[in-house]
């Protein structure tokens, strides 16, 4: 009877053992949820200050992470770009006063009733500009520079 009583206690303990391990799991689980959580508000934070910097500061692209700025304008010069790429295969054009897309010859937005003014015809795409700006700090440069005389952001 004593091996069956101590079998018993055995049990017993060892499913307090298991039941405590189980616990202390999910516990464990659930601070690691948490400690995520809190690293991704962190990160958040981290982004938004960048974008705060960088709306504060992206007119001065020599000043501190000029590097930075001038690569994100530079982008944001190659996004446009594309875009209006992908607005001329549509065959659609940006509404000034929303921004919705309308189509090519329209008097009128659909979208907020403004009236739409005919963009100025565009040169030829053969037609090389006979000056461009700087994306990194708007200087004025002749079409074929590959740097930028005032603040060296290379331009091809």
């Amino acid at each position: 009877m004593a091996f069956f009583d101590r079998l018993g206690e055995t049990i017993a303990s060892k499913s307090k053992d298991v039941a405590q391990k189980t616990k202390d799991f999910a516990e464990v689980s659930s601070l690691n949820s948490q400690i995520r959580s809190q690293e991704d508000l962190i990160r958040n934070a981290y982004t938004e200050i960048g974008q705060l910097y960088y709306a504060a500061n992206r007119s001065n692209p020599n000043g501190l992470y000029g590097e930075q700025i001038r690569a994100i304008l530079a982008a944001e010069a190659e996004i446009e770009v594309r875009r209006q790429k992908i607005r001329e295969i549509k065959g659609v054009k940006t509404c000034e006063q929303c921004g919705a897309d309308i189509p090519l010859g329209s008097t009128f937005c659909a979208n907020c009733g403004a009236k739409v003014e005919e963009a100025p015809a565009q040169p030829a795409p053969d037609a090389q500009p006979a000056a461009i700006h700087c994306p990194g700090c708007g200087a004025e440069l002749p079409a074929d520079a590959i740097f930028c005389t005032s603040c060296g952001f290379k331009i091809k």
